[in-house]
């Protein structure tokens, strides 16, 4: 029982920062790396930010901004 508390909080964690359609794609993503969806989530925020220290910005969120 203490797994799926653990498991529901994890979700939670991760979920409650992406709608529905991306968090079912990290999920997928992650199952197929057989990592967990947390530990690539936090791999993808870190290359980001590798990213940013490389290029001084981070491309998509600077397009948006382009955008609006």
């Amino acid at each position: 029982m203490a797994y799926d508390d653990k498991a529901h909080r994890h979700d939670h964690q991760v979920k409650v920062r992406l709608d529905d359609e991306d968090f079912l794609e990290l999920k997928e993503v992650a199952h197929e790396l057989k990592l967990q969806h947390s530990v690539l989530a936090r791999e993808i925020i870190r290359a980001a930010l590798e990213l940013k220290k490389e290029q001084g910005l981070l491309p998509l969120i600077n397009e948006k901004k382009l955008r609006a």
